[in-house]
Parts: structure tokens; sequence; C-alpha cells
């Protein structure tokens, strides 16, 4: 096996969303050394990210991460049902 050379690893943390008692909370726990990456993005309710941002950038990323992504799939969604109404209207369903 080779010897690695380059210092690719950094120590990491893991940030996710949990529920509790009605509640919803931001938690962090250390994640063992992992490999630096380009760019960190949430995937479901975690984020992974490098302990050297600290919690508040850590909280930033993730929140505006998932708000942006709400916010998208809100348009999506209000996008959709405008032309169901329309569809809905031109049948002329519900009128009778």
């Amino acid at each position: 096996m080779g010897e690695q050379v380059a210092n690719n690893k950094e120590q990491q943390m893991v940030m996710f969303l949990k529920l509790d008692k009605g509640k919803w909370y931001l938690l962090s726990e250390s994640k063992s050394p992992g490999l630096v990456k380009k760019d960190y993005y949430p995937i479901g309710n975690r984020l992974v990210y490098p302990k050297k941002w600290g919690r508040d950038k850590a909280v930033e990323v993730f929140l505006n991460y998932h708000i942006d992504d709400n916010k998208q799939i809100k348009f999506l969604a209000e996008e959709r049902l405008e032309y169901l109404y329309k569809l809905k209207e031109e049948n002329n369903i519900g009128s009778n």
C-alpha cells in the first residue's frame, strides 16, 4: 500500500435537524477526519462541514440551503397549481 503524501484530510463536523417534543433543533457533533472537499452541501437533514468553519457559518450555510430549496419547491407548486386551475376553468369543472 502506498504512503499518503498529501495532507488532504481535515477534522469535520456533522450538523443535523432534530425534532423533539414539537420543537426543531440544530445539533452538531464531531465526525472523524474526512477528505477535504471543494464544496459542502446538505444532504437531507445533514450537513458535513469542516470544523474550521465554526458553528455560525455552518448554521448559515445549512439554513440558507434549506430556505432556498423550499422557496423553489413553493414556487414550482404555485406554478403547477396555476395551470391546473386554468385547465379546470377551461374544462368547465365545478361550474355546474
